[in-house]
């Protein structure tokens, strides 16, 4: 069975090679552990309304709101009408998946933050090292490792039930929520935290945890 994944990744301050590289690695390790074939495609969201009536399994979004973050006047690429789109795909069976800047500077009131249950506040401007723990939970997904990477911590205004929560971050700074997942409607939802940087990214356990995400908002297993 083929499994269809969208990505749609990077912006002013995220590499989107960085990020795609690493989700092509947890693509191939899936690739060549399972019965299933996953085949990943790359767009940006100029696609992403067309490519939500296409039948995707997932779409993960790394990307956060703000077209031009350093100009005086700045544009958002989220409208109300897109926002309700991807609203619409998650409850009629499809997979979200906000991966980092996913969570980020999002209508704190809309559709999209309410239905990922939670949202980037903010983070120090140092980075430093953060450490990622994972924690019992009931959302389905189980991760092994723990790992740490140097990147900026990323502190979330979390709104659901905290046994959703399976992954916990803390570092100097302080600790934080860094990865949940639920049900919404016929579909799933999954928003993971860490991180941006290419030693983060090409951590084995980092890897590992977008592997088990992957697997889960495709329905793997239950």
């Amino acid at each position: 069975m083929i499994k269809r994944i969208l990505s749609i990744l990077g912006d002013y301050y995220h590499e989107h090679d960085i990020a795609l590289e690493a989700i092509k690695k947890a693509v191939d390790m899936l690739n060549k552990s399972g019965p299933h074939t996953f085949e990943l495609i790359d767009s940006d969201v100029d696609g992403l309304e067309k490519a939500l009536s296409q039948k995707f399994d997932l779409v993960i979004l790394g990307k956060e709101n703000r077209i031009n973050p350093t100009d005086e006047v700045v544009n958002n690429w989220m409208t109300v009408d897109i926002e309700k789109k991807i609203v619409d795909y998650v409850n009629n069976g499809g997979s979200w998946m906000a991966w980092h800047s996913g969570l980020a500077l999002y209508d704190e009131t809309g559709e999209y933050t309410k239905m990922m249950g939670g949202y980037f506040l903010s983070h120090p401007s140092e980075h430093k090292i953060v450490r990622y723990l994972p924690k019992e939970n009931s959302s389905g997904i189980r991760l092994n490792e723990s790992f740490e990477a140097m990147d900026e911590h990323y502190f979330i205004k979390y709104n659901l039930d905290n046994s959703l929560v399976f992954l916990d971050s803390e570092s100097p700074y302080g600790k934080s929520e860094a990865g949940w997942a639920r049900e919404f409607g016929d579909g799933r939802i999954c928003c993971l935290a860490p991180t941006h940087r290419e030693e983060g990214l090409t951590n084995k356990a980092m890897l590992e945890t977008l592997v088990a995400c992957i697997s889960w908002c495709c329905r793997l297993w239950t």
